[in-house]
């Protein structure tokens, strides 16, 4: 159930919370996009493998995230899941640097990943729980959940890249591994051991597993596949388009990423703000037609001020989606407030597993730029479903 916007200061704990989420994502940010150099680079595998290692993380995510969701909404207590997943970090860089094997990775530290990124999804269910039920403007609290989420891989992933640059591929698990320790020590500070959801969404959700089934949320959901699909393709192919096809120098994806992304801050902290005045569906509307635009100029950059612009336009579309999603799939929920979360951080990760073969594909027989076009479909598809929504 929605709850009217509050006035009511932020509290220790909601603030707590915040500091403990972008303590997690910066763990994860600080390894996940080094796998694929680490693979390669360290481990002298075929970069066919990454692959590998990519789809079991990814598909075995969406399996952790739905079952943490389930045992929310059930009332298990928020923290064991936390500390499950921050364990579960801790031993997967440690056997990284116990055992540098490609097999080892793929079969122990690649489970362990995905009950890491876990975290996220169930650190975003405990921030909307807490929200309502100390009286938070929810649509402003999750803004500052994505906004964590956001600063958290705009920090994290250069310092890994420059780290490994002056150190090695050690030093960026040492780091992640210290990284890991100082989460889990937040996790014994500020996380209330006791915390779960409300017996009154305990019993809805037993209502909703024998109701008809919640053709909104899952319509909601699709909405967030088809901007995230929208994304992971355009994102996936943009650093080889900006160097092969596009002539610009090495460090201009660099550039476009740091652009993108103090955009998208400042759109999700402006988020509550335009959801007042659009609602939420009218802002994704506009989200997905920004989109449309963005891939129409980032196709035909040519300079590096066409970069700068068409980046600032990347985070300014997904930043409002991002934000805003979060509370549009939440609204759908029905009381199965864990469940609904879990669906919209599952569709973020399915879109990325669908759109990068797609991508793939489309740069080996066309180029990156009619990837990066080809990624208006899927835009264009979330503006038809949020329509579709509205009956």
């Amino acid at each position: 159930m929605r709850r009217m916007p509050s006035d009511a200061p932020m509290t220790a704990q909601a603030k707590a919370a915040l500091l403990l989420l972008l303590t997690g994502v910066i763990c994860n940010a600080a390894t996940i996009p080094y796998m694929s150099v680490y693979i390669v680079a360290t481990l002298g595998k075929e970069p066919w493998l990454i692959s590998v290692y990519a789809s079991i993380t990814l598909t075995l995510t969406l399996l952790v995230n739905r079952q943490y969701g389930e045992w929310i909404d059930a009332g298990a207590p928020v923290a064991r899941l936390v500390l499950a997943s921050v364990l579960a970090f801790v031993a997967a860089v440690s056997s990284i640097l116990l055992f540098p094997n490609f097999w080892v990775l793929v079969l122990f530290a690649s489970p362990c990943f995905a009950v890491s990124n876990a975290a996220v999804s169930t650190m975003y269910s405990y921030g909307r729980l807490l929200a309502e039920r100390q009286g938070l403007d929810v649509p402003r609290y999750n803004s500052y959940l994505r906004a964590m989420t956001s600063l958290g891989w705009m920090l994290a992933p250069a310092a890994s890249f420059y780290i490994a640059s002056i150190s090695g591929a050690s030093a960026v698990f040492w780091m992640a591994l210290i990284l890991g320790g100082l989460w889990a020590l937040l996790w014994f500070v500020v996380m209330p051991k006791r915390f779960s959801s409300e017996p009154r969404m305990q019993a809805e959700q037993a209502k909703g597993t024998t109701g008809p089934a919640n053709h909104g949320l899952w319509l909601a959901a699709a909405v967030c596949l088809a901007f995230a699909m929208a994304h992971s393709m355009s994102m996936s192919a943009l650093p080889l388009f900006y160097i092969r096809e596009a002539g610009l120098p090495t460090y201009a994806p660099g550039v476009s990423l740091s652009v993108k992304t103090l955009v998208e801050i400042a759109a999700i902290l402006a988020s509550p703000w335009i959801m007042t005045r659009l609602g939420a569906r009218n802002a994704l509307r506009a989200a997905a037609m920004l989109a449309v635009a963005t891939f129409f100029v980032l196709a035909r950059v040519e300079t590096l001020p066409q970069l700068v612009a068409g980046a600032a336009l990347e985070g300014l579309y997904y930043g409002l989606f991002a934000a805003v999603g979060l509370s549009y799939v939440q609204d759908f929920a029905k009381g199965r407030m864990a469940r609904a979360t879990s669906l919209y951080m599952n569709s973020l990760f399915l879109g990325g597993l669908i759109a990068s073969p797609l991508m793939g594909l489309t740069a080996q027989f066309v180029s990156f730029g009619m990837a990066i076009q080809l990624s208006t479909i899927w835009a264009v598809l979330a503006f038809a479903l949020l329509s579709w929504t509205r009956r």
